[in-house]
């Protein structure tokens, strides 16, 4: 049985590092197993790109969990005969590739959980954005997502304990929309499999490595100035499955929503 590395880019919110599509032949028909890389469970789902008779003999998972670092087989399969050439098949003309990260039977926000603020302990910072900000949180990504005013080079701190499942730190400019997918971050998925955002970091900013269990209040990255954004400052922003952003509050300003323009005090 030969195996064949098949590169391809997912779409949707995870990145396309975090999985890989491996060709291999089996009597007669070629099959397409995906493996992950990822430190967090993927909900992949696959859609047609083509009119059913181009896609005759095809036959794929419409939608799966894929765990973290495990392999699904089989994800398409398809006769040898269909081609006359095998080795120049590129996925990306007959499927389109949808990815989220986490486990949506497994994503539910702890409303109850009081989080603290992502910077140091005394510190004080002025909100420029916060839920629903005219700016930028305009969608369902961002509708509960705050901005702090940290300066570049102010460090930045975990406000709730988990996983890290990704980290960018490899940009050093920023613009406008242009600039929306160069932003470095940390993303830390947390016990009720929700995943907090750290974004707008400094280059080689990330202070923490994929894998690690970053701890609540532990100094996780450097803030900057990259991505999207008109100004240095922190955007954080918890979401549950679907890229679906939550409200949250914190310690000390229990039940309290943080309002733009004002200053916030980490107590504790």
């Amino acid at each position: 049985m030969k195996k064949i590395l098949f590169l391809f880019w997912v779409c949707g919110f995870s990145y396309a590092q975090d999985a890989k599509v491996v060709k291999r032949y089996v009597n007669d028909s070629i099959h397409f197993d995906m493996t992950s890389s990822c430190y967090a469970p993927l909900l992949i789902t696959i859609a047609s790109r083509k009119v059913a008779d181009s896609l005759s003999g095809f036959t794929y998972k419409e939608k799966f969990l894929l765990p973290s670092f495990d392999t699904i087989p089989s994800i398409i399969s398809v006769p040898e005969t269909k081609f006359t050439d095998s080795t120049k098949i590129s996925l990306g003309d007959y499927f389109k590739f949808l990815s989220y990260y986490g486990d949506p039977d497994n994503s539910k926000h702890d409303s109850n959980y009081l989080y603290t603020l992502p910077f140091k302990k005394g510190k004080k910072y002025e909100i420029t954005q916060s839920f629903f900000g005219k700016f930028s949180h305009n969608h369902k990504a961002s509708f509960h997502a705050i901005d702090f005013k940290l300066k570049i080079g102010d460090p930045v701190y975990a406000a709730r304990e988990g996983i890290v499942i990704k980290t960018i730190d490899k940009y050093t400019k920023h613009g406008g929309k242009s600039f929306r997918d160069k932003a470095n971050k940390i993303l830390i998925m947390h016990d009720d499999g929700t995943i907090a955002s750290y974004v707008h970091l400094d280059y080689k900013g990330v202070l923490v490595k994929e894998g690690e269990r970053a701890e609540r209040g532990q100094k996780i990255g450097i803030s900057g100035f990259t991505g999207y954004t008109s100004g240095p400052h922190l955007h954080f922003v918890v979401r549950e499955f679907g890229d679906v952003s939550v409200p949250i509050y914190f310690e000390g300003y229990e039940g309290l929503v943080l309002k733009q323009g004002k200053r916030y005090k980490r107590k504790k």
